[in-house]
């Protein structure tokens, strides 16, 4: 059974158990879009997807640290509660993302790492361990005693929707195509648009800079 926190109350509530709030992950998702509408058919094609998960991934460690902290085993960054019971990736999710009646799975193909964390996530929360992958010849699968959310990123023509959710499964292709938990945290819309971007504190001045969809 899928819990869905999608009402404000709801979620405010949820994110608050997790020592999350909401603006603070939209201004990440925010400045993710920034850095994928910055760039040019010049910049190679995978580069302004994988600019924009960089920069939500920073996004989410200047939020969250010092009170959190940095893992990148395995080079698969997360951030971590103080606790070690829980950690957040950062991934780009399908059409269904951030929609509250379908069920969204990842846009691409995740490696043994992500297997991990849904197997760990399986052991913590009892789930009976089923998935369809399993891992290479002489790499077991190191169990942490943490629980690894997502946060769902999908960019639209007319929005960027994003979810924070909990995964419990893997289809056959390697997708995370399962969750227990999702917390629907909204809609950023592109057009006709003017993306707020909060930038990060720094000793350096604000600047305020308004962000315009390509045509």
């Amino acid at each position: 059974m899928i819990q869905i926190h999608a009402e404000a109350a709801q979620v405010q509530d949820r994110l608050t158990q997790l020592g999350l709030e909401q603006e603070p992950i939209a201004d990440i998702v925010r400045r993710g879009y920034l850095a994928f509408a910055s760039c040019t058919p010049n910049h190679p094609p995978m580069f302004p997807g994988l600019s924009s998960w960089a920069t939500m991934v920073v996004g989410l460690r200047e939020y969250l640290l010092p009170e959190w902290s940095r893992c990148d085993d395995n080079n698969y960054p997360l951030v971590v509660n103080a606790e070690g019971t829980v950690a957040i990736a950062v991934a780009t999710g399908d059409e269904a993302t951030g929609v509250a009646d379908a069920t969204p799975t990842t846009k691409s193909v995740k490696g043994p790492s992500t297997v991990e964390a849904v197997i760990s996530n399986q052991v913590q929360l009892e789930l009976p361990l089923d998935l369809p992958m399993v891992e290479a010849p002489g790499s077991p699968i190191d169990i942490e005693k943490r629980i690894t959310w997502i946060l769902l990123v999908h960019r639209s023509l007319s929005e960027v929707r994003f979810e924070l959710s909990l995964p419990t499964s893997m289809n056959a292709e390697g997708r995370v195509d399962g969750w227990r938990e999702r917390i629907i945290l909204g809609a950023i819309p592109l057009d006709p648009v003017v993306l707020d971007i909060t930038t990060p504190q720094s000793p350096l001045p604000d600047i305020d800079v308004e962000v315009k969809r390509r045509a």
